[in-house]
């Protein structure tokens, strides 16, 4: 006879070992709106001995018609099969799980944004000015075009990690890693410039190398991860540009991608611990050089 599809879900849900409430939340509005198709779609399938393949097929069709992101889809169709696989492996009419071998919708990550020499030139000039702020951001933007270290890090670097000598910078990376980074002559233009600036600021006494303006609520100069962000936020809306930290870093990234700069070396410039991310960057750079190749033969001109 088989056994209602909603009792399936309930039982499932009962057995899962101490879940999240937002755990619950997903496996339960995954598997109730594939039940909801179901019943606008095949309305005869009601007990586990009707289900096949096909119909979560289908389902996972109606999602992506719909409009779902490749993530929305591919979290649905986990869930799905996650029920599924304990109804098939449990006393029923159902033989095998349906969802078992469908292929996982995989979500491309968002095209990487970068800020091009132009933007950064007209950016550089707007803050050229001699006085404390000015040389701050102008020796922050620089620092993070020119190494690609992330904001976080950026506000953790201390006076003393700065070797003007030998033009390097001694970062604090995630999970207590540290690296060293070197930087251009620019950039260390800019950072002497900043410390003189700095040596005059009320906080000069203090052990970070960026600080804040004036004394932050509950004391001290370190300049924080968030008013970096505003920063540049503030820095670019006038140019008409949409600025954050990470921008920065993409720009790095891809520009050392371009220049065919290996990945390993990348990834350790970078402090990633897996090639994920550089490879990520290698795809945007080839997407952009196919680009600019069929620019090139403008193939449409032809006739």
């Amino acid at each position: 006879m088989g056994t209602s599809l909603h009792d399936w879900l309930d039982e499932w849900l009962e057995t899962l070992e101490r879940p999240s409430e937002a755990t619950l939340t997903v496996y339960r509005r995954g598997v109730r709106q594939f039940l909801s198709w179901l019943a606008s779609e095949h309305p005869g399938v009601t007990t586990e001995g009707d289900l096949t393949r096909l119909h979560v097929v289908g389902w996972l069709r109606s999602l992506r018609d719909a409009g779902r992101s490749d993530a929305t889809c591919r979290v649905r169709v986990i869930t799905v099969r996650k029920w599924l696989g304990y109804v098939a492996a449990e006393d029923s009419d159902l033989p095998t799980n349906p969802a078992a071998d469908l292929e996982l919708p995989t979500p491309q990550p968002p095209p990487v944004a970068v800020i091009s020499d132009a933007d950064l030139s007209r950016l550089l000039k707007s803050m050229s000015g001699a006085g404390f702020v000015d040389r701050r951001d102008t020796a922050i933007v620089r620092l993070l075009w020119d190494t690609g270290i992330r904001r976080g890090e950026l506000v953790a670097i201390n006076l003393s990690d700065v070797d003007f000598t030998r033009r390097e910078v001694l970062v604090h990376g995630k999970g207590g890693k540290d690296r060293i980074v070197p930087i251009s002559g620019r950039t260390n233009v800019a950072l002497r410039r900043y410390v003189r600036a700095r040596s005059h600021h009320p906080g000069s006494e203090s052990v970070p190398l960026f600080l804040s303006a004036r004394m932050r609520v509950g004391g001290g100069y370190r300049m924080t991860g968030g008013a970096l962000a505003d920063m540049l936020k503030r820095r670019g809306q006038p140019l008409g540009l949409e600025l954050h930290p990470h921008m920065l870093r993409h720009t790095w990234a891809a520009d050392l991608k371009s220049q065919g700069i290996p990945d390993d070396y990348l990834e350790r410039l970078a402090g990633w611990s897996t090639p994920i991310m550089s490879r990520r960057y290698g795809n945007a750079v080839a997407d952009q050089q196919a680009r600019e190749a069929a620019r090139r033969l403008a193939r449409g001109d032809r006739l």
